[in-house]
């Protein structure tokens, strides 16, 4: 029987059934265990017969638009369900390393604020969960700072929130994520602007999240109507464009326009299944 430690581990879950178990495997391999793994589930297809060690409390937010999902809503719901005062956020394609709850955990006492973990990227699938042999099979991004430290940084716009940490209480005071951001893109950014604008600390940890290869869109057309939208309603809030590189690809295919008056983008038409499969990447580790 493993130590308990006074966190909740929230993942949110959309036909990611593989990945999910994995997940689940990853911490119960960990030095300790969640007080509470908490899935919010938005597949109606889910299969979860569990009766391992962990606490598992499931919920679900069935959503039929793949597209369109309420990831937000979904997060915030989480946190709303957690028993305890420690959150950590681990998106369903993670696998954490065996000492990733008691480091974030402890992290979360000593530095409070935003913290950010480590993704590694794994170059191909895994079946099997052995973090020993994660290290040699994974790659760190190459965008993306790492540091054998935790570390407090300035820069906002580098938190993701597919692995991450707070205080409930510090989520509470930014009123969790902007539930107006519906599907893929930016309410992660949002999210850490109103942390800098409420001036929250934000640290990069070295606590490492191994994230699951899945096959990607680049450029990501089958999610064209969330990253629109949210990219319109992002720059009325903080009068930056995210995301500005999918959005020039979109518009140099011809399927959004901008329209000067009101300094928006609308898309002039969708893509069909053909021509979102053509650019369909099913063997790296990130986009």
């Amino acid at each position: 029987m493993k130590p308990i430690a006074e966190c909740s581990i929230i993942t949110i879950h959309y036909g990611r059934q593989e990945h999910l178990n994995n997940l689940i495997l990853g911490i119960e391999r960990n030095s300790i265990h969640p007080k509470e793994l908490i899935i919010i589930n938005m597949d109606p297809k889910l299969k979860l017969d569990y009766n391992g060690p962990l606490t598992i409390n499931l919920n679900n937010i069935l959503s039929d638009r793949a597209n369109l999902l309420p990831i937000a809503n979904a997060r915030n719901l989480g946190a709303e369900l957690a028993e305890t005062n420690h959150l950590l956020f681990l998106d369903v394609d993670c696998i954490p390393e065996d000492n990733y709850i008691q480091n974030l955990n402890d992290q979360l006492d000593i530095y409070k604020g935003l913290i950010m973990a480590t993704p590694r990227y794994l170059k191909k699938p895994v079946t099997r969960v052995e973090t020993i042999d994660l290290i040699d099979k994974s790659t760190l991004h190459p965008r993306r700072p790492a540091y054998s430290k935790v570390t407090l940084i300035d820069h906002y716009e580098l938190f993701w929130s597919l692995c991450f940490a707070m205080t409930k209480q510090d989520f509470k005071a930014l009123q969790g994520f902007d539930e107006e951001y519906k599907g893929y893109g930016a309410e992660d950014t949002d999210f850490a602007f109103k942390a800098k604008a409420a001036g929250m600390k934000f640290c990069l940890s070295p606590a490492i999240a191994f994230h699951q290869q899945h096959s990607f869109v680049r450029p990501p057309l089958d999610k064209i109507e969330g990253i629109v939208n949210n990219a319109n309603y992002f720059h009325k809030k903080w009068d930056i464009w995210p995301m500005e590189k999918a959005l020039k690809a979109f518009d140099n295919a011809g399927f959004i326009t901008f329209d000067t008056s009101t300094n928006t983008y609308s898309i002039t038409h969708l893509p069909d299944d053909h021509s979102i499969e053509k650019y369909r990447v099913t063997n790296e580790p990130f986009a």
